[in-house]
């Protein structure tokens, strides 16, 4: 069990390959980025002992209840087990919340209240003193790129560390490999709860985002039917890959191009399943490659992936989910020469995903962050790949700097007031600062 004051993180994502593909039982993979959201857990004050409160001034989102006033008495007993929650939300609990969130009108502030709410009373007891869970982002919001997930992952995470059901994470094993039983198993539960979490805000999702945010690395995930059990299997070898990250700012919604690819299958479907057949192969490839070991990621290796980037969205082109911002930032990339583009998530606007190669001078990218910055685009230079969820801890020391150092670090206040993505990430970022440790 950990005591607060402490911070975890989690990663965003962007599906790499098998968009539209996946709606039709075919695999995707999804791929964690370096851009994260992070949370803070720290105590109250003893005159606000029987209060919780959930800020995320990201989404203007502040508030607090009486941990008393919450509906304790229809908490499931399957909760408190230390096994692994079902995949099904309680819907006794998810009614009683409801009085618990009238004053939360703001549908993004309420879906995110109503996920924390409910893994806080599976995962606490009401004897627990009152604190305060403070997030922050460095992911855009709403922009297909697994920031709810990312948050749900990051309270999965602190609440499970509060109530010991897991342990912060362990060393390597004792055969020097990266595997690691004990943080295997913790990582899963958190991933459990982190679904829950996502069902609170969406219904029915997929799984894979807060997989990937879980487990980093990379995830290949199939849809099955009939019952079947869905099919999941985490990649989390492959070396980190230097990756654009460019927000066309064009609305787009994913109902719509769903509906548009099902209406050409059903017109042209000896057109159409072809298409889709070949985005099974192109994904299945790639899951090969991603399987490989480290050493084998070579040159060659990172050329064959960007290969089937550029294949991947000819074929999205092709089902007609792409759109003219889409194809502007590919060709802007395409004549600098950086790499290989491809639209990243549903289409029709959104994100799209540069692989850059590995001997792009930095004026170059410049250049092309600069040239798309001038078109209104938003440029993220990121990494593909790399750590899931992880947790960072305060460490004993008699050096007054590092004393100083750790009481900004770890002051509510300070983490609140942080103006953006970078001063986020300087301060408290992954890779900036060191002690943070992964599952």
């Amino acid at each position: 069990m950990v005591s607060a004051p402490f911070l975890v993180s989690a990663p965003g994502k962007v599906i790499l390959f098998g968009e539209h593909a996946a709606v039709y039982g075919k695999p995707a993979i999804a791929a964690a980025v370096s851009l994260r959201s992070y949370l803070l857990t720290t105590k109250h004050v003893a005159e606000f002992s029987d209060v919780v409160t959930l800020e995320f001034p990201d989404v203007k989102l502040q508030y607090s209840w009486k941990i008393h006033s919450l509906p304790w008495n229809v908490v499931p007993k399957w909760s408190m087990d230390t096994v692994r929650p079902p995949s099904e939300l309680n819907t006794v609990l998810m009614d009683a919340l409801e009085q618990s969130l009238v004053a939360v009108l703001n549908p993004l502030q309420r879906s995110a209240a109503l996920a924390f709410l409910y893994l806080y009373l599976c995962l606490c007891r009401p004897d627990m003193p009152g604190m305060t869970f403070s997030v922050r982002s460095t992911l855009p919001i709403g922009a297909g790129l697994g920031s709810s997930a990312s948050v749900s992952v990051c309270v999965a995470a602190a609440l499970c560390l509060l109530s010991g059901e897991v342990s912060p994470p362990e060393t390597k094993g004792d055969d020097d490999s990266d595997f690691n039983a004990t943080n295997y198993a913790s990582i899963e539960l958190i991933d459990a709860w982190a679904f829950l979490g996502e069902r609170c805000m969406h219904g029915n999702p997929s799984g894979i985002d807060n997989a990937v945010a879980s487990h980093g690395g990379a995830v290949m995930f199939q849809r099955m039917t009939k019952g079947n059990p869905n099919v999941r299997e985490s990649m989390r070898n492959f070396p980190p890959l230097k990756l654009l990250l460019i927000d066309s700012r064009q609305p787009r919604r994913t109902a719509v191009q769903v509906s548009n690819v099902a209406t050409l299958l059903q017109n042209y479907p000896l057109v159409t399943e072809p298409i889709l057949n070949g985005i099974q192969a192109l994904t299945t490839e790639a899951y090969k490659l991603l399987l490989m070991p480290k050493e084998k990621c070579d040159d060659v290796w990172e050329e064959r992936l960007r290969e089937l980037v550029r294949v991947n969205h000819g074929m999205l082109v092709a089902l007609g989910v792409s759109h003219p911002k889409l194809e502007a930032i590919r060709m802007a990339a395409d004549e600098l020469e950086i790499g290989e583009t491809k639209l990243t998530g549903a289409g029709g606007g959104g994100c799209a995903i540069t692989l850059v190669k590995r001997d792009v001078e930095e004026s170059r990218i410049l250049e092309l962050k600069a040239r798309l910055e001038g078109h209104g685009f938003e440029v993220f230079e990121t990494s593909l790949g790399g750590f899931g969820a992880g947790c960072l801890l305060p460490t004993k020391s008699d050096a007054a700097e590092w004393e100083e150092w750790e009481e900004k670090l770890f002051s509510l206040h300070h983490l609140l007031g942080l103006g953006d993505r970078e001063d986020i990430q300087k301060t408290v970022g992954v890779g900036s600062i060191d002690g943070w440790a992964f599952w």
